[in-house]
């Protein structure tokens, strides 16, 4: 005979659905370790794909600038030689021999300047000319000026070497085969490599700037191949303390890259 009433339950009944508060504070504790492990490796492995999107577009200039030659009978893009006008009224030496990242110098009419001339039909998107490791506001102020081509200077995440860094006497030279020896006697190889500078000029803060931090650099070579290499010790680097010797610590850096790669 059944009895009425509630029903009691033995030791072995199976319990409600869901987890004890011990239960949940563990599964919190593995998803904040797992997170505390993905995340730096997942920001580690953006910073790579950056990099070597930097050396990509770097190569994208190189092929540029020999289509450029190919059709200029075998001259490398530069600047006019008009003098640079420095701070303090002072005359500099021609635009075209001093290695830039200026694109576009703006006034009524602007001109381009360094390899900017590729932008006109060479190379196309003008973001290639732009660093998705760049620390700077250009990828953003500096890409619309570039586009706008107004009366704004416009500049870009890499250095263009022009006529910079050629051996005392000699002439410089605008042949991609023959762009002769630097001011150290070596043959010159390097053409774009990274823009980095911590100098730090009041007023102009544009000179604080790094692609990667500055850790590693994408150089672009003459012979057209472009390679990421380590800036460690930051001798590809305009430092805090080169503001007044910009021009010589140019010639620096452009006269190391020359000894790096393949």
């Amino acid at each position: 005979m059944k009895r009425s009433g509630h029903i009691q339950r033995g030791r072995g009944a199976a319990r409600p659905g869901g987890f004890s508060l011990v239960e949940l504070l563990v599964v919190i504790a593995i998803i904040a370790l797992l997170v505390s492990i993905l995340v730096p490796s997942l920001s580690k492995a953006k910073q790579l794909a950056q990099m070597s999107m930097c050396t990509r577009r770097v190569g994208i200039q190189l092929q540029a600038l020999h289509i450029y030659a190919t059709e200029e009978n075998d001259l490398i893009p530069a600047g006019p030689d008009t003098p640079m006008p420095l701070p303090g009224g002072i005359t500099g030496p021609p635009t075209n021999t001093i290695a830039t990242n200026q694109l576009w110098i703006g006034g009524d009419p602007g001109t381009f300047n360094a390899h900017g001339a590729l932008l006109v039909k060479h190379l196309a998107p003008p973001e290639a000319v732009f660093c998705p490791g760049d620390d700077s506001t250009d990828p953003v102020e500096e890409l619309a000026k570039l586009k706008d081509r107004g009366d704004q200077d416009a500049y870009c995440s890499f250095l263009y070497r022009q006529l910079d860094a050629r051996a005392p006497g000699q002439s410089p030279s605008r042949s991609l085969d023959g762009l002769g020896l630097n001011a150290a006697g070596e043959p010159v190889r390097a053409l774009i490599l990274d823009m980095n500078s911590k100098m730090q000029v009041p007023g102009m803060e544009r000179h604080t700037r790094t692609n990667h931090g500055g850790r590693e650099v994408s150089v672009g070579f003459v012979d057209g191949h472009a390679e990421l290499l380590s800036n460690s010790d930051d001798q590809m680097t305009l430092r805090h303390g080169d503001e007044e010797v910009v021009f010589e610590r140019l010639d620096e850096i452009l006269e190391y890259a020359d000894t790096l790669g393949r």
